[in-house]
């Protein structure tokens, strides 16, 4: 179970018939649940998971921030008296299995749906969430992903890959880089950054001199590197966003003795585990983007609601390369933002809690406001996302938090 400490101990408000039910979940290797499992006026939580194949250990911690929502909303007495009970279903993180998983949620009676995780994955389960109008907060950050036109149902409570791109930009840009590599992992999010990066690049004056694709989990990063640096880039922009790639990135760096300035996905922060990267390539001028809320100057520090939702995620035992991927997933915003739909409205009803969050301009979300339209369905924009200092886990403060806050980088 992903709440080991949580789930067991009750430190989150869990009572013994939510972990019941969880047990049953996995018992049932990642199938529905029994009807008889909850009680009749609970709310389901439908979540679109991997429990088996090879990204199930990676992604479970992703979906942690949607249970501590749940138990402290549980905690709390619930959604208009009803408590919240998740259904879980395996999609074994396959785009070809998203929309079977998802089917089987609906044939359930579920209305409300976390997950899945990555854009091809989401695309793939909308095809069938969409015609069923069900609310639905996917791990995605494809721009499209927050088109309500499209997606009327969908709710993107990530930052886009466009608010990236636009920081990306204006990092190399203030360091004065003039030609840039692109460095973009072979993806639905990947192409989404590289069609941003494509215009905010010049926009800010740069010129792009190499534009390099890598297969997702590559053996190898030198020949990128390689490639990038002899077409003349002064600094990369990348969007490798799992681990094994990271890792792969910067011991290549490592092995070319090459140390330009890269500006990244999140991902970047929290790369590689100890002893797997070496030293020479945890240089000061790579930076991530993150939420602008994750990171601290010598004047500001991050939200106190922000430092005990970290704190939570610390007592449930998540690897530190997890850390960061787990604090920036969706879900925890996702589900307040359901209930406070779902109270406003006084609804339960799909179309009801819709139209609220179409006409919703400052729910408050983990990072900031939330704002919503008929045709935005991305609850945030470029000014909740800063650019963040990767070499900064030893300063006290992030080291405190198992490297989850991060020096924000200079003049951003």
């Amino acid at each position: 179970m992903t709440l080991r400490n949580h789930s067991l101990t009750g430190e989150t408000g869990v009572d013994r018939r939510t972990v019941l039910a969880s047990l049953g979940a996995v018992a049932l290797g990642g199938g529905l649940l029994p009807r008889d499992a909850h009680a009749e006026d609970d709310v389901k939580i439908g979540w679109v998971k991997p429990i088996t194949g090879p990204l199930a250990s990676s992604f479970a911690p992703l979906y942690l921030p949607a249970q501590i929502a749940m138990d402290e909303i549980n905690a709390a007495g619930g959604i208009m008296g009803r408590k919240l009970v998740k259904v879980e279903v395996d999609d074994q993180g396959s785009p070809a299995q998203s929309p079977i998983a998802t089917r089987r949620l609906i044939e359930d009676g579920v209305k409300f749906i976390v997950g899945p995780i990555g854009s091809s994955q989401a695309l793939a389960s909308l095809e069938v969430a969409t015609p069923a109008k069900i609310i639905q907060a996917s791990y995605a950050s494809a721009n499209e992903m927050g088109d309500g036109t499209r997606f009327p149902y969908h709710y993107q409570f990530n930052f886009t890959s466009g608010a990236q791109a636009k920081r990306h930009a204006e990092l190399l840009a203030k360091l004065g880089v003039k030609k840039v590599g692109l460095l973009i992992e072979d993806s639905a999010a990947g192409a989404s950054t590289r069609d941003a990066l494509l215009k905010e690049i010049p926009a800010h004056g740069m010129q792009v001199v190499s534009d390099q694709t890598f297969p997702i989990k590559v053996a190898d990063m030198t020949p990128f590197l390689r490639k990038l640096r002899s077409d003349g880039a002064e600094g990369i922009d990348t969007h490798v966003s799992n681990n094994v790639d990271i890792t792969q990135l910067l011991v290549g760096l490592s092995r070319m003795a090459w140390k330009p300035p890269i500006a990244g996905h999140t991902g970047l922060l929290f790369a590689g585990t100890p002893g797997a990267v070496p030293d020479s390539a945890r240089y000061n001028e790579i930076y991530a983007a993150t939420y602008r809320a994750l990171t601290y100057t010598d004047k500001e520090q991050p939200p106190e609601r922000l430092q005990t939702f970290c704190g939570k995620l610390l007592n449930a035992n998540v690897p530190d390369s997890l850390l960061g991927p787990a604090a920036t997933t969706p879900f925890y915003d996702f589900i307040y933002a359901l209930k406070y739909a779902v109270e406003k409205s006084k609804s339960w009803d799909t179309e009801q809690i819709k139209k609220t969050l179409d006409a919703s301009t400052s729910v408050e979300g983990l990072f900031g406001k939330m704002v919503f339209s008929p045709s935005r369905h991305s609850a945030y924009d470029s000014e909740v996302v800063a650019m963040a200092v990767a070499n900064s886990m030893e300063d006290p403060l992030s080291k405190q938090y198992h490297g989850l806050f991060r020096r924000r980088a200079p003049g951003v």
